[in-house]
């Protein structure tokens, strides 16, 4: 399975994206940083009818691939941009979180 690492302000991954079926999935976990606090776990999940909303978003060929359309956003230094979409549902997703 491909895996696109995207980077975030200070260079490192905010999101891990990769295709499970035809969805596209972001997703990352927050280990424990103070004792007592546990693993927070996020996966949002795009259908494939909106991947040209990501596209769309930043200024890319939606006929590209998505995966490549990631990419493309993280190299271009906006993989905080595309986190605060998911979070802000500017990208239509399903969230799922978990907490340990």
């Amino acid at each position: 399975m491909a895996q696109i690492l995207v980077i975030g302000d200070n260079g490192q991954p905010v999101r891990y994206a990769y295709l499970d079926n035809e969805n596209l999935k972001f997703e990352f976990e927050y280990y424990e940083r103070t004792e007592g606090e546990g693993d927070y776990e996020i996966i949002h999940t795009v259908a494939p009818q909106d991947f040209v909303s990501i596209a769309l978003k930043f200024d890319i060929d939606p006929s590209l691939d998505v995966l490549t359309i990631v990419q493309k956003i993280s190299d271009a230094g906006r993989g905080e941009e595309l986190k605060d979409a998911l979070n802000n549902k500017e990208i239509k997703n399903e969230l799922w979180t978990w907490l340990s």
